[in-house]
């Protein structure tokens, strides 16, 4: 019996909740191939159609701690957001410390836009709509990455779009809100499985 670690079978999978009965290895890529899941998922991301086509300034809003997920589907979520990023206006990160530590690393560019805000309900909510605020546009389209009812307001200044971590939590008050709902937990389900590095 040694003390080391020793690697165990079903180390290098990702595990999350299947909507059955059971938990099991999730069909997704490996460590080994974070980019190759990554590219994929922006691709997938960036086919449809994302920001609304008018002249409207964009604010990106994401709450980094709606995307909670294991190494490979973070690197990749990152990646969207930072995609995401590049084609907006203005961009809001936000989230509690170990999230945001969690996410600096991978948000290029961004890594410094991202705050850190307190353990506590809803308080990335309120610092992403605390930069709408200071931004003041009267008019714009905002693409916000939550699952939170809070942002239904946004719809008062313009489109709003939601790229939801998962659609089985969204808030009914935001998927009514917004001109359209993209599942991103569905476009990383539909996603082939990268070949082993």
């Amino acid at each position: 019996m040694g003390l080391g670690y020793r690697k165990r079978e079903w180390d290098d999978y990702e595990w999350f909740p299947s909507g059955g009965g059971r938990r099991g290895p999730a069909v997704v890529a490996e460590p080994g191939d974070p980019d190759g899941a990554s590219a994929a998922l922006v691709e997938r991301v960036l086919r449809d159609q994302v920001w609304e086509p008018d002249d409207a300034p964009r604010i990106l809003l994401v709450d980094l701690d709606n995307l909670r997920a294991g190494p490979v589907r973070w690197r990749a979520r990152m990646a969207v957001v930072v995609a995401l990023a590049r084609q907006a206006d203005h961009v809001a990160l936000a989230g509690q410390e170990g999230a945001v530590r969690r996410a600096r690393p991978h948000l290029e560019e961004f890594a410094g836009t991202a705050v850190a805000v307190a353990a506590g309900s809803d308080l990335a909510d309120v610092a992403l709509l605390a930069k709408v605020d200071e931004l003041d546009l009267p008019d714009a389209q905002h693409l916000v990455v939550s699952n939170d009812g809070i942002f239904a307001e946004l719809a008062q200044c313009g489109p709003l779009v939601v790229l939801s971590p998962g659609r089985n939590a969204l808030s009914d008050s935001l998927a009514a809100a917004s001109v359209r709902v993209i599942d991103l937990a569905a476009l990383e389900h539909d996603l082939p499985v990268p070949a082993r590095a």
